[in-house]
């Protein structure tokens, strides 16, 4: 018999499971987030943000911290909270805070998805009624991209203080972070009117875990294209303008990618008016941390340079130095160099190309970013006028030998220079070391140094500093044999020690055709550096002139050390 085919069972049609409507009424919105939403009140203004993890950690914009002073959050209760800024996003207008608190804080979560004609919300506190939350609604109108950040338009009207607000769908989803933003048409900025702008949840998801690792990120804001930035922290040189804002109580930066431990930090800042105009105030902010940690260096239009330190809150700032320089220029035709170089907790500064003074940088961060300032000090600046500057440059200093002791044997019979040779070749950068007397006066002559900048290709091009025993330094320059050694400079100097128990420490920075000597911490001279090669090779010297040392004698040396801002070999 045959066997029959089966009768096939149908398939039954699945039914399927409706996605659950999670969508609110407005006021369940509102009700149910307002807790999550802060303001954020500042010295020079306010604005608001929101909580995004309830451990404490808080999404606003940037630009409502940046230069803000002391910061405080206060919660929908009236609590009110120190933040620390934990990292910032200039580039995206994006800033994460975090506070300490033992309850529990009501995160908004950021959405998944968003689409034009969605109905949206907007909650912050607007600057005319910071006591309160308000309320806008709207729909999203349109996504809009801008300099590389994703938008989203929308007609929910925003104010000034709403700046750092959720912008929230109907299920209480974060679509977005309310901003103030111009519109770029054909190559010039509008102001938008009637809309509102909101950067968009994708954004923020993406950098949030970026900036909780305390990562920060600064805005490019260049007039010229800049070389390139390595990791090491250089960056330049630009020129550029910064815009005087003298109305938000706020520094007036320009913020470079650099971050520097040690080395250069320079700029020409053109002086944009005359004192008779008003106020004006330039310079750097460096070693700067995370927020409103730094170093300050300012000339201003009465002709005084100042050195402050900020370590936190604006009334945390010390006045380390002020000082008048003749060197400075207040013509409203004229402009002021300014050069810092950094080493470890000491500095030096240099004005249109004169040195100043030593500065101290044992308090503070070793190290952070690097700013150009338009206007420093509160009053100055005029709104419409901007402060110019060029050849902005910051250089990292690279450890390219040392520190390390030694001694150099005396031969006072072999007719050459008793050196120390580094083999490290150095363009611009510091050598510096301790020498140690090696006898007294009465026992005979000794002369110990540097040979910097000796030629690649023979031993006899370089230039030399020496200190010797009866208290002169000299710099030589040599361009082949003895006789074509020219005398750049031989003074006595108070500073250098000739007791047989005493020693030197010789430090020498050079750059370009400048170099500039100091001696045992105090600054001797400036150099002349435009003859003779522009890099080679680095030695100590243990005895420099013909009849100096002993035989059976040698010149010991400590913590030799070598800094390069230029390549090494």
């Amino acid at each position: 018999t045959s066997t029959p085919t089966p009768t096939p069972t149908p398939i039954p049609t699945p039914t399927s499971t409706p996605t659950p409507d999670t969508a609110q009424s407005m006021a369940d919105v509102v009700a149910r987030s307002r807790a999550g939403v802060v303001l954020i009140a500042a010295t020079s203004g306010s604005g608001s943000g929101f909580v995004v993890d309830p451990a404490g950690y808080i999404l606003t914009n940037e630009h409502v911290i940046a230069g803000a002073g002391r910061l405080t959050v206060v919660l929908d209760d009236g609590t009110r909270l120190t933040p620390q800024v934990v990292a910032f996003d200039a580039e995206r207008d994006i800033a994460l805070l975090r506070v300490e608190t033992t309850r529990q804080l009501t995160a908004l979560p950021l959405a998944t998805e968003v689409r034009e004609g969605d109905e949206v919300v907007a909650l912050g506190y607007p600057l005319d009624l910071q006591d309160r939350m308000t309320t806008t609604r709207g729909i999203v109108s349109a996504f809009r991209t801008f300099r590389g950040v994703a938008y989203i338009q929308t007609d929910a009207a925003t104010n000034p203080g709403n700046s750092g607000g959720p912008l929230l769908n109907l299920s209480g989803e974060v679509v977005g972070m309310n901003t103030s933003v111009r519109r770029e048409i054909q190559g010039r900025d509008y102001d938008a009117q009637g809309i509102g702008y909101a950067i968009r949840f994708d954004v923020l998801s993406s950098r949030l875990e970026i900036l909780k690792s305390g990562a920060s990120t600064d805005r490019p804001t260049p007039t010229s294209t800049p070389r390139a930035t390595t990791p090491g922290g250089a960056f330049g040189p630009i020129s550029g303008s910064i815009e005087h804002n003298p109305d938000d109580g706020s520094i007036d930066l320009y913020r470079t990618y650099a971050r520097l431990a040690d080395g250069i930090v320079e700029a020409r800042f053109l002086n944009p008016y005359s004192p008779q105009e008003g106020s004006w105030s330039s310079g750097f902010l460096f070693r700067q941390g995370a927020y409103n940690e730094f170093h300050a260096i300012i000339v201003d239009d009465s002709g005084r340079w100042y050195h402050r330190l900020r370590t936190g809150d604006v009334e945390s700032t010390q006045r380390l130095a002020v000082n008048i320089s003749s060197h400075i220029s207040t013509s409203p035709a004229g402009s002021n160099h300014i050069r810092i170089i950094t080493l470890g907790a000491d500095g030096w500064l240099f004005i249109n190309g004169v040195y100043a003074d030593r500065l101290d940088l044992s308090g503070g961060l070793d190290s952070g970013s690097v700013s150009a300032v338009g206007t420093y000090f509160t009053g100055h600046g005029i709104a419409g006028r901007s402060t110019r500057f060029s050849d902005l440059t910051v250089r990292p200093f690279r450890n390219a030998y040392g520190p390390r002791d030694g001694s150099i044997d005396h031969d006072p019979d072999s007719g050459f220079v008793d050196t120390h040779r580094t083999f490290t070749s150095l363009a611009d950068g510091i050598i510096e070391a301790r020498f140690l007397n090696p006898y007294s006066t009465q026992e005979g002559d000794w002369s110990s140094g540097f040979l910097f900048r000796s030629g690649l290709g023979g031993s006899n091009e370089f230039h030399a500093l020496i200190v010797d025993n009866d208290g002169w330094w000299h710099h030589r320059l040599r361009a082949g044999d003895v006789d074509s050694t020219q005398r750049l400079a031989e003074e006595i100097s108070p500073h250098i020690s000739v007791s047989p128990l005493g020693s030197n420490h010789i430090r020498l920075i050079s750059m370009g055709s400048e170099g500039w000597l100091f001696m045992n911490g105090a600054y001797v001279d400036r150099l002349d550096l435009s003859g003779g090669l522009e890099e080679g090779y680095v030695s100590a010297v243990g005895s420099y002139f013909t009849g100096h040392g002993i035989a059976g004698k040698s010149t010991v040396f400590e913590e030799l050390t070598i800094w390069s801002v230029g390549d090494t070999q």
